[in-house]
């Protein structure tokens, strides 16, 4: 099927590319442990919701680059594995947001609000999921070394309670809480 990309899902993704940036640095400062909390998921959400599984791709790409860019992933990340990190930031953001938005779209038509909890919850579920993948297999030294330290009986306390934990929690409630809210505030005005 040829569809055709239209000016409001321009807009929208545009929009969602700004409030997504402004997110990702305040997210910058907000930090639990070795990884930032990604509160411009939101905006990935949002992008998704409001222009389509499409929409929620290109901003989740972009929010890769982000974190990508950001001090953190260059300190901790970086010096393990490059391509792991590229790899990383790239891949789970997108994928969250293009699921996000099919997801959305399979639902809509049931039950609107059911379908933007789902493609909320989605986001962080996705973009966390791809990232303990990611960490197993890219950076299983930084989970080495802080069993070897005593600090963790293996890895996956530390992945799950030390690395990821509040973190996912606090990117699950945040997203799952505003997204929803916002997402139902637009959809309803535009009708």
């Amino acid at each position: 099927m040829n569809k055709k990309i239209t000016t409001r899902q321009i807009v929208i993704t545009g929009l969602m590319l700004a409030l997504m940036i402004v997110l990702q640095i305040v997210g910058n400062y907000l930090q639990f442990g070795p990884v930032n909390i990604n509160i411009s998921l939101v905006a990935v959400v949002l992008a998704a919701v409001l222009g389509g599984p499409l929409s929620g791709a290109i901003v989740g790409f972009f929010n890769g680059i982000m974190a990508l860019l950001s001090p953190s992933t260059i300190a901790v990340f970086m010096p393990v594995s490059l391509v792991g990190t590229i790899l990383a930031c790239l891949l789970k953001c997108t994928l969250a947001g293009l699921v996000s938005g099919l997801a959305f779209n399979a639902i809509k038509k049931k039950n609107t609000i059911l379908a933007l909890i789902i493609a909320s919850l989605l986001v962080p579920i996705i973009n966390t999921g791809i990232f303990i993948i990611m960490a197993l297999i890219f950076f299983r030294p930084i989970l080495e070394a802080n069993v070897t330290s005593g600090a963790f009986p293996n890895i996956w306390v530390f992945l799950l309670a030390g690395f990821i934990g509040w973190n996912f929690l606090i990117e699950l409630l945040s997203t799952g809480v505003i997204s929803p809210i916002v997402g139902g505030v637009v959809l309803r005005n535009e009708k």
